[in-house]
């Protein structure tokens, strides 16, 4: 009865892991929202993005990797309209965490595209879909490299001619995408609609609006039906 006792005392002293709470604003719902995260401790450091529950206004993290807490946290935390805003913070023990999510408006542009062979998808209906890629991240979290962080902004079904139009968010208007040594870059995929298999990644063809990885260049403006080569995925 004894040794009941003390191993019933044993684990109700077990101090829970810590929780970081991220609250958005009330216009913002979670599953709109991108959270890349890694966690620092006796494992390294761990990185994910976040899970998002539907009709929620919280993101909610445990701040521990294989059950040992973690030490420390850095978090950069996106919503379409805003500007992407980064969190550095400490854990304490078993003290949950609170942050706030404060939208600094980030205006959006007009993309459109044309896909100079359109008919690599055949009779398959297809979207085209921008990625951002955030190059800068991995310097932010302290890696001198990482797998990229990558966030879609958003998704056009081009027409028959190949033409698209996209709204996507100006990131060359926000300091901490544009203002980084390693940069970002939009990268345009072509890919079937219901099954969201890729069919062709979309390459710029003007020499100044394409990156060394042949992806988009972030401008503040882009040219009026800007031509893209379509490069089959090999399966």
């Amino acid at each position: 009865m004894n040794l009941l006792v003390a191993v019933d005392g044993l684990t109700q002293s077990t101090p829970p892991l810590a929780k970081v709470s991220i609250a958005l604003p009330a216009d913002i719902p979670s599953e709109k929202v991108w959270v890349r995260y890694v966690l620092y401790g006796p494992l390294g450091g761990h990185g994910s993005d976040a899970a998002r529950k539907p009709d929620s206004q919280l993101i909610e993290i445990i701040a521990a990797v294989e059950g040992k807490r973690a030490a420390r946290m850095k978090m950069l935390v996106w919503a379409p309209g805003c500007k992407i805003q980064t969190f550095d913070i400490p854990i304490q023990e078993s003290a949950d965490v609170y942050e706030s999510f404060v939208c600094s408006p980030l205006p959006t542009i007009t993309l459109v595209g044309r896909i100079k062979n359109a008919h690599v998808n055949g009779k398959k209906p297809a979207e085209v879909r921008v990625v951002y890629l955030a190059s800068w991240a991995c310097s932010f979290f302290g890696f001198v490299d990482c797998m990229v962080p990558q966030a879609s902004v958003g998704t056009a079904i081009p027409n028959l001619q190949g033409i698209f139009e996209i709204d996507v968010p100006d990131f060359s208007a926000d300091p901490i995408s544009s203002d980084s040594d390693r940069g970002a870059e939009f990268q345009l995929v072509l890919r079937e609609v219901k099954s969201w298999n890729l069919i062709a990644f979309l390459e710029p063809e003007s020499e100044t609006l394409r990156t060394p990885s042949r992806a988009l260049r972030i401008v503040p403006t882009y040219p009026a039906n800007l031509a893209f080569s379509a490069r089959k995925i090999k399966r």
